[in-house]
């Protein structure tokens, strides 16, 4: 009998064994959407904010939003339907050599509430990527995207620390290419504000100085073409006598959103109306919650809530005409939702 129970659950061992070997390399997130379809809206991409993912055999994975540059470490467990990343615990929906489907654990929730992620093992991929010929390099080469890209071995503060200890303010942006031995070729500037000359260069060599890996297809080295704009500054630390350096990167080869985006302020602004809307809404006062939620859409355009809620309190004033607009609205943005209520209540 001893037998009979280590042979039924061996395939079960074997399958978990085989989806640690497949998971283990790197993973970019390459799509986004709800359950049911619908898009993910957001003003870092619609949903494609940029995210990576290492692991490694010894259970550790490297967790990065800086497409160039490692992150941070953590744990990571892989237990048959279940993958733990940290604190965050995903539903493995599926896995194979080049591709994972990963969401959240949502209990209650609808298709419509539960996001789903979309990764491509980048190395492994044959991603189409458009290539030209170089004459310099008397060889292809294949213009960056979210899966094709070339990488350095350390973190962003390999970059600073090898700018300089004194930065200028200002942005600048550039080209260059990684070749198949991880050479940086080409430094071009693109433009520059208020940067000097002097620390352009700086920031050119110091890019040339770090450690890179090549970009990949099929695992095949590959000479890769970036566009980047590096954004510099240097303040004074309040209450203090240091001087702190700050540098961000923008990756212009990851997919944007069609929309311009807002700042902290704007956002926390928009949120407190939508808030007070709700309170409004419990207390009856359902015309200045109307009105709040207006000025919620006004600041924030893509605040799938508000338009949502909204068409709800219309709808339930027999406002049909109002509420048409906003499922339009939504509609148009991906929510398949809307897209029902829209076929079904506004025919006309």
């Amino acid at each position: 009998m001893k037998y009979f129970i280590l042979f039924f659950f061996l395939p079960l061992f074997s399958l978990a064994q085989s989806n640690n070997q497949l998971l283990q390399g790197q993973w970019v997130k390459a799509k986004a959407q709800m359950k049911d379809g619908s898009r993910i809206i957001d003003y870092n991409g619609c949903g494609m904010d940029f995210v990576k993912y290492s692991f490694a055999p010894n259970g550790t994975v490297d967790m990065s939003s800086e497409a160039f540059f490692d992150g941070f470490k953590t744990q990571y467990k892989l237990s048959n339907d279940t993958l733990v990343v940290g604190g965050t615990l995903y539903n493995f929906l599926g896995l194979t050599k080049d591709t994972l489907k990963l969401s959240f654990f949502a209990l209650g929730a609808d298709d419509s509430q539960i996001p789903v992620y979309y990764f491509t093992k980048v190395k492994a991929h044959n991603i189409v990527s458009a290539a030209t010929y170089d004459a310099a390099l008397k060889d292809s080469v294949y213009q960056a995207t979210n899966e094709v890209f070339p990488q350095v071995n350390g973190r962003i503060f390999n970059l600073m620390n090898a700018i300089a200890q004194n930065y200028d303010k200002g942005t600048l942006k550039a080209s260059f290419i990684v070749d198949k031995k991880g050479r940086v070729k080409n430094f071009t500037i693109i433009s520059m504000d208020s940067i000097g000359k002097g620390f352009a260069r700086t920031i050119g060599s110091s890019f040339g100085d770090l450690e890179w890996q090549p970009a990949c297809k099929n695992n095949i080295p590959i000479n890769s073409i970036v566009q980047v704009t590096v954004k510099t500054a240097r303040s004074a630390v309040p209450g203090s006598t240091r001087i702190m350096n700050t540098l961000k990167l923008e990756y212009d080869f990851l997919p944007k959103a069609p929309y311009a985006p807002i700042d902290r302020d704007e956002f926390e602004a928009s949120q407190q109306y939508f808030k007070d809307a709700i309170t409004y809404y419990n207390s009856g006062n359902h015309a200045k919650a109307l009105e709040l939620l207006g000025k919620c859409i006004e600041i924030d355009k893509i605040n799938l809530s508000a338009y949502s809620f909204r068409a709800v309190i219309n709808a339930n004033l027999n406002k049909t005409q109002d509420a048409c607009k906003d499922w339009a609205t939504l509609a148009a943005f991906g929510q398949i939702e809307a897209a029902k209520k829209l076929a079904k209540f506004c025919k006309n």
